[in-house]
């Protein structure tokens, strides 16, 4: 049976049952497809410029080195996705990104005294089947703008970017470059991946599927059985 302590998390549980559009994996019943760029401008010996890791639902499955065009399976889907013909045009695409991303990068450091000391630029891009298309970029780890590619809009998350947002929103070949990424190729690729569904991890969504869409007070404590006696 499960533990009568779970009735406690009850109101949260209805609460965060509402699909989040700005969640990379959130209960829509559609998978995430997200691509982690790295771009260092002063890499140290042993380092690469440019690397990507490649993420389903938020686990790595490829990592790539877009310097040595070198590919690195992280998961038994990861090693599937190599062996495509896709994975080749995935791999010229994310290539051509890592180039774009390096000169920008530059660009950057050479136009504004307060990005001189910025080396490394770390972009992200995501996407789901039909919608919530996005790009984010930052610096040491912290987000400093998004790129909604559904509305081509920048928005500036960090105090302080609204000089790297006015550069970036008036650069037309970065705009259509993140946009077609991010609709067009992301999207396909996604869509690819349905051929090894049977490859990703069930889930608690996998659950949420089979009791179907309502959260119903019954279903809802399920989801809390099957949460704690997964993690017990």
């Amino acid at each position: 049976p499960c533990p009568t302590s779970s009735l406690a998390i009850l109101p949260w549980l209805v609460l965060s049952h509402q699909p989040n559009p700005y969640s990379p994996f959130s209960f829509t019943g559609t998978h995430s497809l997200c691509y982690d760029f790295t771009i260092n401008s002063k890499p140290a010996p042993g380092q690469q410029w440019c690397t990507v890791q490649g993420q389903v639902d938020q686990k790595n499955f490829l990592s790539y080195d877009c310097g040595l065009n070198k590919v690195k399976s992280m998961s038994a889907l990861g090693g599937k996705v190599n062996a495509t013909i896709n994975w080749e045009e995935q791999k010229t695409l994310l290539r051509d990104i890592g180039n774009t991303l390096k000169q920008k990068l530059a660009d950057i450091k050479a136009e504004n005294d307060m990005a001189r000391g910025l080396n490394t630029l770390e972009g992200r891009m995501c996407c789901q089947h039909k919608s919530n298309s996005s790009w984010q970029f930052g610096f040491n780890g912290q987000m400093w703008l998004l790129f909604d590619s559904d509305n081509r809009r920048w928005r500036e998350i960090h105090p302080g970017s609204n000089w790297m947002k006015e550069m970036w929103e008036n650069d037309k070949e970065v705009t259509e470059l993140l946009h077609r990424s991010s609709i067009g190729d992301c999207r396909t690729w996604i869509q690819n991946l349905k051929e090894w569904e049977a490859e990703l991890e069930p889930t608690v969504l996998a659950l949420h599927k089979a009791l179907g869409s309502i959260p119903s007070t019954t279903n809802i404590y399920i989801y809390i059985c099957f949460i704690l006696l997964t993690f017990k």
